[in-house]
């Protein structure tokens, strides 16, 4: 599954875009929106889409502007550009700068639908390239981030992990900090509510379950930072799913 996140000034079309089945059909989740490309800017950074869909002509800030800003702040995710306007200069620069694809309003399901199954394919192969490159040279964080991986459901802490490889803390969040380039508490917070996004659009568990399957106990602290990880309380991001 891929996290894409949608920016258009215009709420209505952008609900209508964002509700659209082919992106669930071809494994893409919803992991956020703004109306406005300038308050977009902060969240895109912070939930790491791999795709960022935007529209063109904005009031604020165009479309190609914003992608200007994201990749000047080390944003490495894809962009398509969905616009009712056929501006060769702006498509342009857009590719220029190595845009991903541009849609022209009104979107036809066939032509999303094979664009999508282009980035797919793109998106798999980048993946697929930066796991290769997050093998580190450190043997005790690979085994740290791949026991992780198994014991989501489970509540982990830098003391239990530090237990259970004989590690020392402040060793193990060098070894995050150097390699992952984030810390210990937000690489699991990632993982635990990028997980709980899965089973939101794949599963039919009810919230509360998701909850506790994500290593959460208490069910109000899951929907605070689910809400500001994605902008939406669970139940609203699954319903702008269907």
């Amino acid at each position: 599954m891929y996290k894409a996140y949608f920016v258009d000034d215009e709420l209505l079309v952008l609900e209508s875009f964002m509700s659209n089945p082919v992106f669930l059909e071809c494994g893409f989740l919803n992991a956020g929106y703004s109306t406005s490309p300038l308050e977009a800017v902060d969240a895109i950074i912070k939930t790491e889409p791999d795709v960022v869909f935007t529209d063109l002509k904005m009031p604020q800030q165009s479309g190609v502007e914003l992608m200007e800003e994201l990749q000047n702040r080390e944003f490495d995710g894809e962009f398509v550009i969905i616009s009712a306007y056929r501006e060769f200069e702006e498509a342009r620069r857009f590719f220029t700068m190595h845009g991903f694809d541009y849609l022209i309003k009104p979107v036809v399901d066939t032509d999303l639908l094979l664009m999508l199954e282009k980035l797919s394919d793109k998106l798999s192969k980048k993946q697929a390239k930066s796991s290769k490159i997050k093998e580190t040279p450190s043997p005790e964080l690979n085994k740290i981030t791949e026991y992780l991986s198994k014991h989501l459901s489970e509540k982990q802490s830098l003391e239990s992990v530090c237990t259970e490889f004989d590690l020392k803390p402040n060793y193990v969040c060098r070894l995050f900090s150097r390699y992952m380039g984030t810390t210990f508490t937000a690489y699991i917070t990632t993982q635990k509510m990028e997980k709980a996004a899965l089973l939101l659009a794949t599963t039919l568990k009810a919230v509360k379950e998701i909850s506790s399957l994500c290593g959460y106990n208490d069910y109000f602290y899951f929907c605070r930072v689910f809400r500001e990880r994605y902008g939406c309380t669970p139940s609203a991001y699954r319903e702008s799913l269907q």
